[in-house]
């Protein structure tokens, strides 16, 4: 399964120039964020343009599913009490196997040291009544050579049974059902998605949708005062050459909103972009009318480059 992510993931940023956001992390390790993994999501105009494109198709899921009652709560606590007494039963029952091993080890040395010592003493006096001329010549060198140290005990072979400890399998929680999927959704704005429902939402996909015609890639830009990131290419190759402004068809524009926008481009080292879309414009085309495309303008501070 984390394969088939892994493709489609691949596949979506090498192939269709959709980069999405990956927030898989580890907690505390800083320095993965700057290569994220999975999961991966997608902001709602990259759905939308998958969607639309015929890329992709959205699943709902059913996310309320059936809660447990209070009678397979109980029931479970119950189990739930008893695996634990019956773990703590095997806890103790272990401890007490392994104090007792303890004690043995203990003692058996005890009589180790306890020989070892009465064979020191008994060498040590032979040695001195052999200095002393009690004992005749040869006698205690053959009484030397005929004496054996005591052999080791045998170790014992028999398998010490290992506990589990800690590590015991717990069922989950009740399960739930398992989740129900309903029918593809191949169109949009639907019941489900609706997006893009406003004028607005249809000035975001229209012009998401024309920059990456052109074969820029966009990513989250709200930490950058804007609405996206754009970049010429793949964004681990390329860093953010536009930060955009999305206006709707005739929405007034303050100039202290446009110099805003143009020295909080050149801070960051970007050139500010403002995407302008009238989705009421209709340019004729042969014998149908087509949707003019976005109209964008760059403001770029003196001297900045």
């Amino acid at each position: 399964m984390l394969i088939h992510f892994l493709l489609v993931a691949a596949t979506l940023h090498c192939t269709h120039a959709i980069s999405g956001l990956r927030n898989g992390t580890l907690p505390g390790v800083s320095q993965q964020n700057a290569f994220l993994g999975l999961p991966l999501i997608l902001m709602q105009e990259e759905t939308a343009f998958l969607v639309r494109s015929g890329i992709a198709h959205l699943v709902p899921v059913n996310t309320q599913p059936r809660l447990p009652s209070s009678e397979e709560l109980k029931r479970h606590t119950k189990e739930r009490i008893a695996r634990l007494r019956t773990v703590e039963k095997d806890l103790r029952r272990d401890e007490a196997e392994r104090a007792g091993k303890a004690r043995e080890r203990f003692e058996l040395g005890g009589e180790k040291a306890r020989l070892k010592r009465e064979e020191r003493a008994r060498v040590k006096a032979e040695r001195q009544r052999a200095k002393a001329g009690i004992v005749e010549d040869g006698l205690f060198q053959e009484e030397a050579e005929q004496a054996t140290p005591l052999s080791k005990p045998a170790r014992s072979t028999t398998p010490i049974p290992t506990s589990t400890g800690h590590f015991h399998e717990v069922p989950s929680h009740p399960l739930f059902p398992p989740l129900s999927l309903g029918a593809p959704i191949t169109s949009i704005p639907h019941l489900l998605f609706p997006f893009p429902s406003t004028p607005r939402d249809r000035a975001l996909l229209h012009t998401y949708t024309d920059l990456h015609s052109k074969g820029l890639r966009m990513g989250l830009g709200p930490r950058f005062g804007g609405e996206y990131l754009i970049y010429p290419g793949d964004y681990l190759r390329f860093h953010a050459h536009f930060t955009s402004q999305v206006l709707v068809r005739d929405e007034c524009v303050r100039p202290g909103e446009v110099v805003g926008w143009g020295r909080l481009g050149t801070g960051t080292k970007k050139a500010g972009l403002i995407c302008c879309w009238d989705d009421g414009v209709r340019a004729e085309e042969g014998e149908g009318e087509v949707e003019v495309e976005a109209e964008f303008y760059s403001l770029e501070w003196a001297n900045f480059g």
